[in-house]
């Protein structure tokens, strides 16, 4: 049976992280996302994966509903089925807008 799929929007710091590593230990296949801006995601990874954790790595702008939608199908057509999301980040585009 394949692993089940989490995402966890902003994965790669504090609270997020820690969900992230606690999916993996709970033998989930873990999806982060991180904002487009973030310079730092290669070396974030390198270091979970130095500490025996495997994840996947999405940019992707909270705030913007589209860029949202593109990360989910890409998530989806390169991870598998979005078992789990947990929304971990301060903001989120809904169809309505930011709130």
């Amino acid at each position: 049976m394949p692993k089940r799929v989490a995402v966890i929007t902003g994965g790669m710091g504090g609270l997020g992280e820690t969900i992230s590593t606690k999916m993996v230990e709970a033998d989930y296949k873990v999806a982060v996302t991180y904002s487009p801006s973030n310079k730092t995601s290669a070396k974030w990874l390198g270091a979970m994966k130095e500490r025996g954790y495997e994840f996947q790595a999405y940019p992707c702008d909270v705030t913007d509903f589209d860029s949202c939608k593109a990360c989910a199908a890409k998530v989806a057509a390169e991870t598998g089925p979005i078992d789990i999301l947990v929304n971990n980040s301060a903001r989120w585009a809904g169809p309505t807008g930011t709130w």
